[in-house]
């Protein structure tokens, strides 16, 4: 099995779904392990055994749990360096504990930069097999204990792929599973230990005070070489041993085209393995898979090109299946506001059916919040009719790379098509002509111009005609966390309509504007002070005292700097939070709430869609795409807020 992206083999592999490190593991057992560039010092690999250390990069960002516990930073060269000692605390310590007692086994892969094979590997991530952990021991590493790992190939009987060209193993009859490397007891902590390397036996015990001696009393050499006799051993197989995974999983002989339900389930947009050329393949496409043949850009690799597509028969998903609520649609929604963040104004007249709720932040901008209910939802091409059809058309959603990731490759929680002029988000989206738009998707529109030429309006500022359209497709359990719209393309005004699955907004102040520092811990060069920022009093005194000349910008700097530094290391809390519900209607309007402020959406686990109006500017945009931005709505496209 070949994969070059390491995010679609986590997405495709259930025992390895560690996109930063080197072991995965879930529910305190150690599911699978990777084997790269640094493997540590007297690292093995050969047909049947793989020794290699515990290995996790320090300060990567832990969103997976696989990924923290390793104790180990980069040095300057990058090489592995452990922090500390490894003990049994460490969390993936004890779960390669835990499966080598269990007998459970793990599924090893192997990196392209690991050199312990000394030959060229086909493809930057390989999967190698199943194997058995049989040894875990501590070595000394510098001034560190760390911990080291025996894995031994679970089926001896089958030729490994990576075996040297002519290589045939030895029949299992054949073999005498009694040999092993001497063991011997320690005097001082009455425990076993092999005889792990050829210069002499040593207690590796790490708690024991005669740990890491030649013979329990002086200290090895420099260079250490593993004993023969411990890289020979075999464990006899034992057919009660089997893998909780396959190593090769079928996700699409499990989906029934008859169970159109599944296809916006979580376990439906997971990675597959591609049935003709072994590729790990995540779901990039709304509809299902299609193998990655964009990944070969260069012409003399056309002949790699794999014609594997599977699209997934869809049975849209009724509003009643994505709303829990005992009734569908309210007749007049209730509301209920947390008093310790930002309050609304409610407004329940002036565009009735809508309730209007007005959050004001002042001197940045305003959100309003059009709260739909059952007369607006279950009008004709309403938003119940378009939450249908908008799962029946071929829209052209398709998840991409984010421009700025971790690890690269990683794709976005979501499926996104743009619509009008470009727009560059998170990711680079090709951008389709309002030309081709669907009827479902103009009708959208012309909600969208309609709720962002109210809130604008009455405001008191000029109206700009939206000339782009971002719609974005959120299945079971995706999100979007916190980001801004504050590119410099962008006009003042960003409208959103939500259809389907309840989703929470959430706006905070971004963190150098909340706490007037940067994460690198510099001064931002112009604060505004803004209402609810950190040290807010002292703030914007200082700012009103430097406005009205009564002080130097050197002494306003060096005021600030001496502010309290409690809490700067974390994010601002929310401070405005809204329940949008299927056919409600959002609009941000300022250039300050893009700059400074952020906005996260959470949807419920059901289905939803989120389609986003702006105006993009037209000096920005490319002669040739203004033209995508022009549309013109028929007399039923129109919207009139009813």
């Amino acid at each position: 099995m070949r994969e070059q992206c390491r995010p679609d083999l986590c997405d495709a592999l259930p025992w390895f779904r560690s996109a930063q490190g080197g072991y995965y593991y879930n529910g305190s057992l150690c599911y699978g392990c990777l084997v790269d560039a640094d493997s540590g010092v007297r690292a093995y690999i050969d047909d049947e055994v793989v020794i290699t250390r515990m290995q996790r990069v320090h300060s990567i960002d832990t969103t997976n749990l696989a990924t923290s516990g390793g104790g180990c930073t980069k040095d300057a060269e990058g090489n592995l360096v452990l922090l500390k000692d490894q003990d049994t605390d460490s969390v993936i310590l004890s779960s390669v504990m835990n499966s080598w007692r269990m007998q459970n086994p793990v599924g090893l892969i192997i990196g392209d930069r690991n050199k312990q094979l000394s030959r060229k590997l086909p493809h930057r991530y390989n999967v190698m097999a199943y194997f058995r952990i049989t040894d875990v021991w501590h070595e000394q590493i510098g001034t560190k204990k760390g911990a080291k790992v025996r894995f031994e190939k679970l089926d001896l009987a089958a030729t490994s792929w990576w075996a040297a060209p002519g290589t045939t193993p030895l029949p299992v009859e054949q073999r005498d599973f009694t040999l092993g490397p001497a063991t011997k007891r320690c005097s001082s902590c009455d425990r076993d230990s092999k005889q792990v390397y050829n210069e002499g036996w040593m207690c590796l015990t790490p708690s024991c005070a005669r740990f890491w001696k030649v013979n329990g009393a002086t200290a090895p050499p420099g260079h250490l070489s593993l004993n023969a006799a411990f890289l020979r051993a075999r464990l006899a197989p034992d057919p009660q041993i089997q893998p909780h995974f396959d190593l090769v999983p079928d996700l699409l002989a499990t989906l029934a085209e008859d169970q159109g339900d599944l296809v916006f389930k979580r376990i439906a947009w997971k990675g597959i393995v591609c049935p003709l050329c072994s590729r790990c393949i995540a779901r990039r496409f709304w509809r299902g898979w299609k193998c990655a043949d964009e990944l070969l850009q260069n012409p003399s690799q056309q002949s790699q090109r794999c014609s594997f597509e599977r699209y997934l028969k869809v049975s849209p998903l009724s509003v009643r299946s994505v709303i829990d609520e005992f009734e569908i649609h309210p007749a007049k929604r209730a509301l209920y506001f947390d008093p310790k963040l930002q309050l609304p104004s409610v407004d329940d007249s002036s565009l009735y059916p809508y309730r209007k709720l007005v959050y004001t932040l002042p001197g940045v901008g305003s959100v309003t919040h059009l709260v739909a209910n059952r007369a607006i939802n279950t009008r004709a091409n309403g938003p119940d009719d378009l939450f249908r059809r908008l799962q029946s058309v071929d829209l052209g959603l398709q998840r991409y790379p984010l421009q700025q990731s971790v690890v690269r490759g990683t794709l976005t929680s979501h499926y996104a098509v743009n619509y009008g002029c470009p727009y560059k988000y998170v990711v680079s989206v090709a951008s389709k002509g309002f030309n081709e738009a669907s009827d479902e998707v103009l009708r959208a529109l012309g909600r969208l111009t309609w709720a962002t030429q109210q809130a604008v309006t009455s405001a008191g500022d000029a109206f700009l005609r939206p000339n782009e359209l971002l719609l974005l497709g959120y299945m079971e359990d995706m999100k979007i966390g916190y980001h801004d719209d504050g590119e410099s393309s962008l006009g003042p005004t960003i409208a959103t309509l939500s259809l389907g699955a309840r989703a929470t907004m959430l706006l905070r102040m971004k963190y150098k504007y909340y706490h007037g520092y940067t994460k690198a811990k510099r001064l931002v060069d112009e604060d505004p002070a803004l209402d609810g920022c950190a040290h807010c009093p002292e703030r914007q005194a200082l700012k009103q005292t430097l406005d009205a000349g009564a002080i130097t910008r050197e002494e306003y700097e060096a005021q600030r700097r001496r502010l309290p530094a409690r809490n700067r290391r974390g994010e601002a809390p929310p401070c405005l939070r809204m329940e949008l519900n299927h056919g409600d209607l959002v609009v941000m309007h300022g250039e300050g709430l893009q700059r400074f402020y952020e906005h996260s959406v959470v949807p419920e686990k059901n289905l939803r869609f989120a389609l986003t109006a702006r105006y993009i500017k037209p000096e920005f945009v490319e002669e040739a795409d203004r033209q995508k931005g022009v549309f013109a709505l028929t007399e039923e496209q129109v919207y009139d807020g009813k």
